[in-house]
């Protein structure tokens, strides 16, 4: 799981690295969107060659595309990275709904990754450490996208770049290894509830597998 979300940060980020270094030592808007494809395509090509489904290849580069377009109509740099803010702000908003309807992110993640579905719904050990995981990553991400948002209306684009490479890479993966560090000392004792459909299984990983 942790390997899972280092990779996939580092493949969200290389887009944005491909698009600001060029755009802060050139200022040439479409020589930066030309390399942040480019570099996008190479990533959507990694994921298929490593045999993780179409989707995400896809929707990674499509995401680029739209954010190329964006930035190529509007003429302004910083809208480069305003598909990922939209997409970041729609999980913020719908992160709590979630929560409410204990179906925490991180568990369907999880389930989904070891598929096995919901059972971890029936575990009101994992259920409780899912909900905690997921609301601390919540108030992380709340805080990192308004300083984004802040970046963006004032037009900074390469400002929100280096956030994003120099300030959301590390604390996503800094946030990664803690809060799994941490359902894994929440999810420690064993649960006594006899629908649980883990309880005497080991606890190698957050699946319990």
């Amino acid at each position: 799981m942790l390997r899972e979300a280092g990779l996939h940060v580092a493949e969200t980020a290389a887009p944005a690295l491909g698009f600001t270094v060029p755009y802060a030592v050139t200022g040439d808007l479409a020589l930066s969107l030309g390399v942040a494809l480019c570099v996008a395509a190479l990533v959507a090509l990694h994921r298929l060659r490593q045999s993780r489904g179409v989707w995400p290849a896809v929707g990674g580069f499509g995401l680029a595309a739209l954010a190329g377009a964006l930035a190529t109509l509007s003429g302004e740099a910083a809208d480069y990275f305003l598909p990922l803010i939209a997409v970041r702000a729609v999980v913020a908003v719908a992160t709590p709904v979630l929560l409410l309807l204990r179906l925490p992110p991180a568990g369907l993640v999880t389930g989904l990754v070891t598929r096995r579905g919901l059972a971890w719904r029936r575990c009101p050990v994992r259920l409780r450490a899912f909900t905690i995981v997921n609301s601390l990553w919540l108030a992380m991400e709340a805080a990192l996208l308004a300083n984004q948002l802040r970046l963006y209306h004032e037009g900074q684009a390469v400002a929100m770049g280096v956030f994003k490479l120099l300030v959301e890479v590390p604390a996503h993966v800094l946030a990664a290894v803690v809060l799994w560090l941490l359902y894994r000392r929440l999810t420690g004792r064993p649960c006594r509830d006899a629908r649980c459909p883990f309880e005497g299984e080991a606890r190698r990983g957050p699946g319990g597998n």
